[in-house]
């Protein structure tokens, strides 16, 4: 039993620390190649922070075959994303700052819309799934086509913010373009190999634990695969980028939807929709609603801290309702 925590406290730890890297090479690539900082987190970092969740998820379908895992980990990490942000915000509260909410760009917004778009249209997805019929092409639901084609519309709304900001001083100067390329694939490099060990991780526990998977995908598995998300917005907002910092959770959320499609197209024995738990529609309501309570505030730039408290509370209630339906048992 020690053992497989040990495991799962190294791999954590792995993903923190490539997590925190990523931070400032994707800072440094913003500055030269001149893309905005709220591009930079909305589509690149938010990319990048994803890929424990893309690793975990095609290991986790094609060699562990334990969709539950995969499904799970992708809708629990969007919820994760969404306290985190909240609890970043309410720890800038206590230090005197403004809200994380006002000093946002339109791209964060977009893509929050769109990660609302993507979670509603997988529980509704799910729903047909369940009830009416789930038509395949290759073992690849009609479904994930339709969840991958909106966030490519999604992208395609926001390659009208890649412009940044003119810099009159070059922060990063002394670090060459070929350093900065290259320190950032290797964090990522890292931060994939350390996301596809955590399935087997995660199938160690349930059978160490007696746990369902569900609930070791939602809870563990998910935390430890949006460690990079926390780090990399925590880090930005220090760096006075609060921009970068709520692109990359959004953005993270608006990705990690759309790696479903991937996770299917590796999960063979028949569709992926057909083949989770049928809770997991519950999982993509509250992650959509927390989404939603975070569009409203970034829309209305709302100054005051209610947002987060809500966001925060809902959290909190969903993993309570989550565990007395039988979700996470």
């Amino acid at each position: 039993m020690v053992i497989v925590w040990l495991k799962f406290l190294i791999c954590a730890a792995i993903i923190l620390f490539a997590g925190s890297r990523l931070t400032k090479y994707g800072d440094v690539i913003a500055e030269k190649t001149g893309l905005s900082h709220a591009w930079i987190g909305v589509v690149l970092l938010a990319t990048i922070t994803s890929l424990p969740e893309l690793a975990n998820g095609v290991s986790a379908a094609a060699l562990a075959r334990v969709p539950d895992l995969a499904f799970g980990d992708l809708l629990g990490a969007c919820m994760i994303n969404m306290f985190t942000l909240a609890m970043l915000d309410m720890i800038w509260w206590l230090r005197g700052r403004e809200s994380v909410f006002v000093g946002t760009k339109r791209s964060n917004i977009i893509s929050t819309l769109f990660g609302i778009i993507l979670l509603l249209t997988t529980s509704l997805a799910l729903l047909f799934s369940f009830q009416l019929f789930d038509f395949s092409v290759l073992g690849v639901s009609i479904y994930s086509f339709l969840i991958f084609g909106i966030y490519l519309l999604g992208i395609r709304a926001l390659r009208g913010y890649r412009t940044g900001e003119i810099v009159a001083e070059k922060e990063y100067g002394h670090i060459s373009d070929s350093r900065a390329y290259f320190c950032f694939l290797i964090m990522a490099l890292v931060v994939v190999a350390a996301g596809s060990w955590l399935p087997f991780i995660g199938s160690e526990i349930v059978k160490v634990m007696g746990w369902g998977e569900t609930f070791v995908a939602v809870l563990f598995i998910a935390i430890a695969t949006t460690l990079p998300e926390l780090t990399v917005s925590l880090s930005a907002l220090r760096m006075g980028q609060a921009a970068m910092s709520v692109g990359n959770l959004v953005g993270s959320n608006f990705f990690n939807v759309s790696i479903i499609f991937l996770v299917d197209v590796f999960y063979q024995p028949a569709s992926l929709f057909s083949s989770v738990s049928q809770n997991m529609v519950y999982a993509a309501l509250f992650g959509a609603l927390l989404m939603g309570i975070a569009l409203v505030a970034l829309e209305r730039r709302i100054v005051n801290r209610i947002p987060s408290i809500i966001i925060i509370l809902l959290y909190l209630f969903s993993l309570f309702f989550l565990f007395h339906t039988g979700i996470l048992s």
